[in-house]
């Protein structure tokens, strides 16, 4: 009976989410477009729901709350999450604590100021406790501090200029947030800001934006603002500054081409910490070919000094993806990753990748938490990942996501540490399935499952398939 007890919570809302995504179809009486199959929906922030004061019958009681004066915007939101871990991190199910089991309760409160029409201030609070199941050790609930992951100052159209500043704690996704979406890596999707100030320069004529950023991230949560009940949680492994310059250009019929250059400058702070000084100069191009083909491709050599050694890496990520265009809106996706890797044979030299800002579940829960065994949580490098994917939208509101991936190390420079083998660069086969529902414009939810079966990269005592499941509801005001 205590058994059942520990795992009922997880249990229910698991089975009570699958009955209500899919009886709902039947249920709804309203149409609405199918959910966004943009790679970046759950960094997303929840934003301010769409203003519905065009009403026939005017704004509603909900609208008013949320704009009770003209220069002040309010909004909420709460997401809640179960997640299930098996062999995760130990590939065994032998060794102990090869299973987790939690609920993880997000909340967030938000207001805009808009003093006048140039001028915006935004503050954001966040917190996400949990309650374990499993293991045993941290069964119970968890509280975690108040964190503002949102201060900043946005200013328009400054000195009469097609220019906008963004200056305090702010979140920034460039392209689709390959190596520049998440600056708080460690404590995972609860915040991904970055201390910054951005400049956008948009010029009409040529069809560009010029973005030039300055980053000044801590290690620390306690810098700038400290958090309320602060319980001193690192948000990364180093001190990080840097500086970007990206620039946009949407000259060519459907099309988009991004180049841009990335310094970061990493002082360590925590043991797993990184010391050096990184530069990237990239390049990403997408677009459509007709009314079914569309594609992506980019690339970003890094070089500089990392940890004592001189740095020589390279990345590039590339898609190419077809909608049959019938009534399912299915489409097809294939696409390739490779993360350059360390080689060991070269001393003095460090050939593994960087991922910068980019260590998010790109593709990817399960593996994210894998990859803290080679290196640090989201740290991807040292790669080779083909990625067979499908897509479609069965009902209103209804996108489901299936895909497969063979993943190979690049090197194997784990060949003398204890769970992988001497020569083996074939990482395994993972596969992945989502059902994301939208039941209205304030509740969406959906599950994920995610498998992994090792292969000879790992040595013969971490040969178990891992798995990763959630389900997920978000209420939004």
């Amino acid at each position: 009976m205590k058994s059942f007890k520990k795992k009922s919570p997880g249990i229910i809302l698991a089975a009570t989410t699958l009955f209500i995504l899919f009886q709902i179809p039947y249920l709804s009486e309203s149409k609405a477009q199918a959910p966004s199959t943009k790679a970046t929906e759950e960094a997303q922030p929840a934003g301010t729901p769409d203003n519905q004061s065009d009403r026939p019958d005017g704004p509603s009681l909900s609208d008013r709350l949320k704009n009770p004066w003209p220069w002040l915007s309010l909004g909420a939101d709460f997401r809640l999450r179960w997640e299930y871990q098996f062999d995760v991190f130990t590939l065994n199910s032998g060794l102990p604590e090869h299973e987790y089991s939690y609920q993880r309760y997000r909340m967030r409160a938000w207001a805009k100021i808009h003093p006048v029409e140039q001028l915006d201030f935004n503050i954001r609070l966040t917190s996400e406790p949990r309650t374990y199941l499993k293991p045993d050790r941290m069964s119970g609930y968890v509280s975690d501090e108040f964190i503002v992951d949102s201060l900043n100052m946005v200013w328009r159209k400054v000195a009469d200029q097609p220019m906008t500043l963004t200056v305090g704690r702010q979140e920034i996704i460039l392209g689709n947030g390959w190596l520049v979406l998440e600056g708080t890596p460690l404590d995972g999707s609860r915040t991904l800001f970055f201390d910054a100030a951005r400049m956008t320069y948009t010029l009409a004529s040529r069809k560009t934006t010029v973005d030039l950023i300055g980053i000044s991230q801590s290690s620390s949560s306690e810098r700038w603002v400290s958090p309320l009940y602060d319980q001193h949680k690192p948000l990364v492994e180093q001190n990080e500054n840097g500086a970007i310059l990206y620039v946009t250009n949407k000259a060519l019929p459907q099309t988009q081409i991004d180049g841009y250059f990335i310094y970061k400058h990493d002082t360590r702070v925590l043991l797993r910490g990184d010391n050096g000084d990184i530069y990237a100069f990239g390049g990403r191009i997408e677009g459509n070919i007709n009314n079914h083909w569309k594609y992506r491709a980019e690339f970003a050599p890094e070089v500089g000094n990392k940890n004592g050694q001189d740095l020589k890496a390279f990345g590039s990520n590339s898609r190419l993806s077809y909608n049959l265009k019938n009534r399912t809106n299915q489409s097809l996706r294939i696409g390739y990753e490779y993360l350059s890797g360390d080689d060991p044979a070269t001393k003095g030299t460090d050939e593994g990748f960087d991922p910068l800002w980019g260590r998010w579940p790109q593709w990817s829960e399960l593996l994210l938490y894998n990859f803290n065994t080679e290196t640090r949580v989201g740290y991807w490098s040292n790669l080779h990942r083909l990625d067979f994917g499908w897509s479609c939208n069965p009902a209103n509101r209804m996108e489901l996501n299936a895909d497969y991936m063979p993943l190979f190390a690049a090197s194997n420079p784990f060949q003398n540490r204890p769970g992988f083998s001497q020569d083996g660069k074939f990482r395994g086969n993972f596969a992945s399935a989502l059902v994301r529902y939208k039941f209205n414009e304030h509740l969406s939810g959906h599950l994920l499952g995610e498998l992994f079966f090792p292969g000879d990269y790992y040595s013969s005592v971490k040969q178990d398939p891992a798995t990763f499941l959630r389900a997920e509801f978000i209420v939004a005001w």
